[in-house]
């Protein structure tokens, strides 16, 4: 028998802390900035609604797939410990079905604890890869959690790779 691997929602259930979505704005306070790269567009906030940013790119569709980067940023209802958090961000991509890992990390990003882990898994049969960093920011008294993932047709993820990790390693946290 398999144990599962605690996943964000579940340490966040068990502690009993609410993640309430924050959008752009309060990003501000942080002072996240995100990037873009050529061939990736923006899609509009109230297409959707609880993630804090969404990019897309139109002209590497296959099979009806946009390869995508989703950003959410959750605002936490307390401070919890950043590492205990942090250890959880593998679980969630290794419950995808049919997870095949590639890779992952827990190198601090921008001086914050964070993790990063990249693999494919199966969703309604279309392969595809995917890479998450996950970082815990704390502003003066409020704790916040990033999610940053780029999906991409596993068959395109030579192709688009490089815009991929730029997309995650180019975003930055904290005032210049």
């Amino acid at each position: 028998m398999t144990v599962a691997e605690r996943t964000i929602q579940t340490f966040l259930h068990e502690e009993g802390v609410e993640l309430v979505p924050v959008h752009r704005d309060e990003c501000d306070r942080f002072g996240l900035e995100l990037s873009t790269q050529p061939g990736w567009e923006v899609v509009a906030e109230h297409l959707f609604p609880h993630a804090t940013a969404v990019l897309c790119s139109p002209a590497n569709t296959i099979d009806g797939f946009v390869p995508n980067v989703v950003v959410l940023v959750g605002k936490l209802s307390r401070s919890v410990h950043p590492e205990s958090l942090r250890d959880c961000g593998f679980g969630d991509s290794r419950a995808l079905p049919g997870w095949v890992e590639i890779g992952h990390d827990r190198d601090p990003f921008r001086a914050l604890p964070a993790v990063s882990i990249a693999g494919r898994y199966d969703c309604d049969g279309r392969l595809l890869f995917a890479r998450t960093r996950y970082v815990v920011v704390h502003h003066i008294v409020d704790q916040y959690l990033i999610q940053v993932t780029v999906t991409v047709p596993d068959s395109l993820r030579q192709k688009l790779s490089c815009a991929a990790d730029e997309l995650i390693e180019d975003m930055r946290i904290g005032r210049r």
